[in-house]
């Protein structure tokens, strides 16, 4: 279905030649491809839910206001850099943060696993593990008193654009060049996004002027952090594209760090066949990718003249610590007394995704159904961990009683997946990361059986849309030995990750 919406991107781009249409030298196209990717998918499938499915407040993480912090200036002041010595619980901030190798830019949010008390980003802070101490590195998150205090893994600096703006001169206002011919491009070949809010004019200019506000006040930090390069994860936001713009402007090295199943189309990673020459400004230099499939999703349909957002294979860092690394201390110290109380059950791990409806009515309809001794293990979206109390609500109108919510969810998804029999998702890339420990998959959505059609065919999946087919499904998996672990998506070789951090570095 999603091939649906890239084809649509793709005439609208042939229409108005995306890499002319510029706002003060910089190419905005990113930011309409973004708005186009997310209105046209949420009309022809997010919006395409189930009847009968119940709704959750799909909304973003929610976080406590706090009346203060305790922060203080960390390095020049003109930076506007700070440190929050209560989140530096297992390491403290030292000087060496403001001459780093490697740059990691970090969302509150994706501190989702707990390893040894302390929030863990596992994306980007199990790179930094692996890194350190061959490179030097820093963490660095924009200052919001409500996210700043809990415990890190890795502790942070924050940025206060407030303190920064002082010794900043910024980009007077400027034009969207050749939009006119952008929004007749859209009407023709979309006439309903055509009038949306979202690709208006003003909603445009809006965005890119948020952009260039932060590109300079993160500037104005690389100058004195002077890192080799950057790393994120999930850089399509005004805050991500800022950076993706300051680091250009300072001749800096980007790479976004692969977070799920990106290929074989991704509005902001595939069939980018009209990108200029020189890339995008507000895109990554380089894309860091499990394992070739998804660097060949990527490249397949770039420019072939385009030098830039190309994709380098590094291994999934954190399924490649739990498979070559020492694991000693990053499960929960209580999950071991968790492990003994399912032991005697069918546990079925569900991975559910941030869409109105998580919970389709056949997956009701099979969980209430379902063996006594089966326990379904609900693992909420990383963004979705605050619609708890609305899941169990509903649950319990269903009069269903056996599921966990909350140990499925806080536990890190790799221990888990060391004790499940089974596993369930709409089209999460948690298919491919259970492969990696053998255990299959049932595809509920027909999203995930177009996505993972590779695995279908190899056995790990079975696309099983109903209650009947997914309860069978599972039976019939019960009583076969776990899959071999498979490779297949993710490069879990030996020396992966460090070939890749030598290539970039040496850039």
């Amino acid at each position: 279905m999603y091939d649906q919406v890239i084809n649509i991107i793709q005439a609208i781009e042939r229409d108005c030649d995306p890499a002319n249409t510029q706002y003060i030298g910089v190419n905005y196209w990113p930011i309409v491809r973004l708005r186009l990717w997310s209105a046209i998918a949420k009309r022809l499938i997010i919006d395409r839910k189930a009847a009968g499915a119940d709704n959750v407040t799909n909304t973003a993480p929610q976080w406590k206001n706090v009346d203060a912090v305790d922060a203080v200036q960390f390095g020049p002041q003109e930076t506007g850099l700070l440190r929050a010595p209560k989140s530096e619980a297992r390491i403290t901030l030292d000087d060496s943060a403001l001459n780093p190798d490697m740059l990691f830019f970090v969302r509150p949010e994706e501190h989702g696993d707990n390893v040894s008390g302390h929030r863990f980003a596992k994306i980007l802070d199990s790179l930094q593990a692996l890194t350190r101490p061959r490179f030097s590195c820093a963490k660095i998150e924009f200052a919001d008193m409500k996210t700043m205090e809990f415990r890190r893994y890795f502790p942070s600096m924050f940025i206060a654009p407030q303190m920064a703006s002082g010794n900043i001169a910024f980009d007077p206002p400027g034009q969207l060049e050749r939009f006119d011919d952008v929004t007749m491009a859209i009407a023709r070949h979309d006439p309903d996004a055509a009038t949306l809010p979202s690709l208006s004019r003003d909603a445009i200019a809006t965005d890119i002027g948020k952009i260039f506000y932060f590109a300079r006040v993160f500037e104005n930090a690389l100058n004195t952090l002077k890192p080799k390069a950057l790393f994120l994860s999930v850089y399509y936001h005004p805050v991500g594209m800022a950076w993706m713009l300051a680091c250009r402007r300072a001749g800096i090295a980007t790479i976004d760090m692969q977070h799920g199943r990106l290929g074989p189309i991704h509005g902001m990673y595939t069939h980018m066949n009209n990108a200029p020459r020189g890339g995008y400004d507000l895109m990554p230099d380089r894309i860091w990718c499990w394992g070739p499939k998804t660097k060949h999703d990527i490249e397949v349909d770039l420019n072939p003249e385009c030098a830039r957002h190309r994709g380098i294979v590094g291994s999934n860092p954190w399924l490649y610590t739990w498979r070559h690394g020492a694991i000693a201390g990053l499960t929960p110290a209580d999950f071991d007394e968790f492990a003994t109380s399912v032991a005697d059950r069918h546990k079925i791990l569900v991975s559910l995704q941030p869409l109105e409806s998580p919970l389709g009515p056949e997956l009701i309809t099979a969980m209430k159904s379902s063996p006594s001794h089966w326990i379904w293990l609900l693992r909420l979206h990383p963004l979705r961990r605050h619609t708890a109390p609305e899941i169990e609500r509903m649950l319990d109108r269903a009069g269903i009683a056996n599921f966990n919510i909350e140990q499925a969810t806080a536990y890190p998804l790799f221990a888990l997946l060391r004790i499940v029999n089974h596993h369930v998702t709409v089209f999460s890339s948690v298919v491919v990361e259970a492969a990696a420990f053998g255990v299959r998959t049932c595809l509920i959505g027909t999203e995930g059986r177009d996505i993972f059609s590779p695995q279908i065919e190899k056995g790990i999946c079975t696309f099983t849309p109903t209650a009947e087919t997914l309860l069978a499904a599972i039976k019939h998996a019960a009583d076969d030995p776990r899959l071999p672990p498979s490779d297949d998506f993710i490069d879990l070789s030996e020396g992966t990750v460090e070939r890749a951090l030598s290539e970039i570095m040496a850039a």
